[in-house]
């Protein structure tokens, strides 16, 4: 009996584990490579973390641009919410307040220094 419980406790640490992992996704958007990081896999109601990172193929991480998240509900457009994102090191991050459940869309907008945003 107690070979058992250890059993399930174990594999109750494991879910745990396999489920703590965040969210990551890589676009291209012309030359620029954008790597998106959300902190939980399943957007929660609240405050998550989004990270997201700028490769040029030419220069490497881009941390000259203004960026901006967008994060919204495809059937509720009115339901949407735009935050500017502070850069960290190679990223840049900001935090979102999601208000209810459901499948929510983010968008991360850019603007390099002398060129259209994007």
């Amino acid at each position: 009996m107690k070979k058992i419980f250890f059993v399930f406790l174990g594999l109750f640490f494991l879910s745990a584990v396999v489920y703590a992992r965040g969210f990551d996704m890589v676009k291209k958007a012309g030359d620029i490579t954008v790597k998106v990081s959300i902190e939980k896999v399943v957007p929660v109601v609240g405050k998550s973390n989004i990270s997201a990172e700028l490769l040029n193929t030419r220069e490497g991480s881009m941390t000259d641009a203004e960026v901006e998240l967008a994060y919204f509900i495809p059937v509720m457009p009115a339901m949407k919410y735009e935050t500017a994102a502070m850069q960290k090191g190679s990223a840049y991050t900001a935090v979102s307040g999601l208000a209810m459940a459901g499948q929510w869309n983010v968008d991360v907008r850019f603007k390099r220094p002398d060129r259209t945003e994007v």
